[in-house]
C-alpha cells in the first residue's frame, strides 16, 4: 500500500512538472469519454422510449386499411376493395377476445360546428370506447364514450383542447398558421367551458360529454413512434353513419388493433388475416401495417448509431492509449538514471512496474473525470440550450467512462512499465 501511495505521489509532480504533455496526454482520453457518454445515453433513452412506448402506445399493434393498389391493378377491370364495417369491428372483437383493442375509426373532414352563435371549421372522428385504450395521453373532464352510446346512436361527442404549443420561430409559426385550417375551433374550446353544453356540428345537435386536455409538450411522452393526434370532435361510429357523416356503404372505417403481448403478436396476425380472408374472400384487399416491425427497425437504427459512435469513441481511447504510451516510453527514458538507483538502494522490478502504471493510470483517470464533467455539460445544459433534449444521463455513466479511460491508460503502460522493469541497475547507473 505506501508503495502504491509512493507511486501516486510521485505520478502527481510529474503531471505537475509537464503540465503540458500531461494536458495533451489526457485531452484525447476525455473526449472519448465524452462520446462513450453521450452513446450510453442514447441506447438508455432509445429502451426508456421504448417502455413509454409499451405504457401508452403499445408495440403489438397494426393497422388495417383499404389496399386500392390491389384493386386497380387490372387495367380492364376495377374490382372495388370491400369496406370495413362498425359491424366487421365487432365481428372480429368477438371472435379474437384475446386481442387487447379493437378500435374502428374514421375522420369527416371540414365540418362546421356552431356554438352560441359562433361557426368554426372541424374535423370529426368516429370511434368507440376502444379508443381511449392506446395513446391516450389526455386529461378528461367529464366522461368518454361508453357503449350504451354506440349502441343508441346518441348524439354525444368528447371534444379535444390542445396545449399550448411550445415556441417556436416565425417560419413554423407562418406555416401553423396556413395549414391549421382548424385554428378557430381550438381557440373556441380553450375559451370557453363547453362541458355540458349543445353544440351542431353540420346541422345536427350533439351534447358534449367530455373534455380531453392535451398534456403539455413537455409532459407528453417520448415515444420511439409517436401517434398522430391531432383530433377535434370525437362521437359515436355509429351516431355518425346513422346521421350520414360517412356512408358505410361506400365509406370504410380504418381499423386499429393492439394485441397487447407482443410475444403473441405473429399468432394473432395470422388470426386476424384468416379472418379477414373467411368474411372477404381474401386478405388481399386490405393493407396491415405492422408497427412492431417498425418500431423494431427503429430500434435497430437508433442502436447500430449508438455503437457507430462507440467505435468513434473508442478511437479516442485508444488514440489517447497510444499517447500515454509514448509519453511513457520517453519517461522512462529520461528517467533512466533514477530507475538505477532506485533499483541500487532495493527496489524490486514489481515497484519500479507499480511507478509507472500508476503515473499512467493517473492521467487515464484525469482523462476520465475531465471527460465525464464535459460529457454532462454538453448532455444537458449544452444540448437544451441548443434545443436538441437533454440526455438521461444516468449515475453509472460517468462512472463506468473514468473506469475505462483508467484501465486503457493502464493497458497502454504495461510495455513502457516493462521496458523500465527490464533495466539492469548497473547499465541504467551508467546512462548520463
Amino acid at each position: 500500500m505506501r508503495a502504491l501511495f509512493n507511486a501516486a505521489r510521485t505520478g502527481i509532480a510529474e503531471v505537475r512538472v509537464h503540465k503540458m504533455r500531461s494536458v495533451l496526454s489526457f485531452m484525447a482520453i476525455a473526449v472519448g469519454s465524452v462520446v462513450f457518454i453521450d452513446s450510453f445515453a442514447t441506447i438508455v433513452s432509445t429502451y426508456d422510449r421504448l417502455q413509454k412506448q409499451k405504457e401508452v402506445s403499445g408495440i403489438a399493434r397494426l393497422k388495417i386499411t383499404q389496399d386500392y393498389d390491389q384493386t386497380n391493378s387490372n387495367p380492364d377491370e376495377y374490382t372495388p376493395p370491400p369496406n370495413i364495417t362498425y359491424e366487421t369491428a365487432m365481428s372480429l372483437k368477438s371472435k379474437l377476445p384475446g386481442l387487447y383493442m379493437v378500435s374502428p375509426e374514421f375522420q369527416n373532414w371540414r365540418n362546421t360546428l356552431e356554438f352560441e352563435g359562433k361557426r368554426v371549421v372541424t374535423t370529426i372522428n368516429g370511434v368507440t370506447p376502444e379508443w381511449a385504450k392506446r395513446d391516450f395521453v389526455y386529461k378528461l373532464k367529464g366522461r368518454f364514450l361508453d357503449w350504451q352510446d354506440l349502441e343508441n346512436k346518441l348524439r354525444v361527442c368528447v371534444l379535444v383542447r390542445k396545449a399550448v404549443p411550445p415556441p417556436s420561430n416565425e417560419l413554423t409559426k407562418t406555416r401553423m398558421k396556413q395549414w391549421n385550417y382548424t385554428a378557430a375551433f381550438d381557440v373556441l374550446v380553450s375559451h370557453n367551458d363547453m362541458l355540458g353544453k349543445t353544440v351542431k356540428i353540420d346541422g345536427v345537435t350533439f351534447t358534449v360529454v367530455g373534455i380531453l386536455e392535451e398534456l403539455s409538450p413537455s409532459k407528453q411522452p417520448d415515444l420511439i413512434m409517436p401517434q398522430a393526434r391531432d383530433y377535434k370532435v370525437l362521437a359515436p361510429a355509429t351516431t355518425l353513419a346513422h346521421y350520414g357523416f360517412f356512408d358505410e356503404e361506400y365509406d370504410s372505417l380504418d381499423l386499429n388493433v393492439d394485441a397487447g403481448d407482443e410475444n403473441n403478436f405473429e399468432e394473432s396476425l395470422k388470426l386476424i388475416e384468416n379472418f379477414l380472408k373467411i368474411r372477404f374472400g381474401g386478405d388481399e384487399f386490405f393493407m396491415i401495417d405492422n408497427q412492431m416491425e417498425t418500431i423494431n427497425e427503429a430500434i435497430d437504427a437508433s442502436v447500430k448509431q449508438s455503437l457507430v459512435t462507440i467505435s468513434l469513441g473508442m478511437l479516442a481511447f485508444l488514440a489517447g492509449g497510444i499517447g500515454i504510451m509514448n509519453i511513457t516510453l520517453a519517461t522512462v527514458f529520461a528517467r533512466t538514471k533514477e530507475i538505477g538507483i532506485r533499483r541500487a538502494v532495493g527496489a524490486t522490478r514489481g515497484d519500479i512496474m507499480l511507478q509507472f502504471i500508476v503515473e499512467a493510470a493517473m492521467l487515464g483517470l484525469i482523462g476520465g473525470v475531465l471527460g465525464s464533467g464535459l460529457g454532462y455539460l454538453w448532455g444537458v445544459p449544452v444540448k437544451e440550450l441548443l434545443g436538441m433534449g437533454a440526455s438521461p444521463i444516468k449515475p453509472w455513466m460517468p462512472a463506468v467512462s473514468v473506469l475505462i479511460a483508467a484501465f486503457t491508460a493502464f493497458v497502454f503502460a504495461l510495455y513502457p512499465a516493462w521496458v523500465a522493469a527490464s533495466l539492469k541497475p548497473a547499465d541504467a547507473l551508467r546512462t548520463e
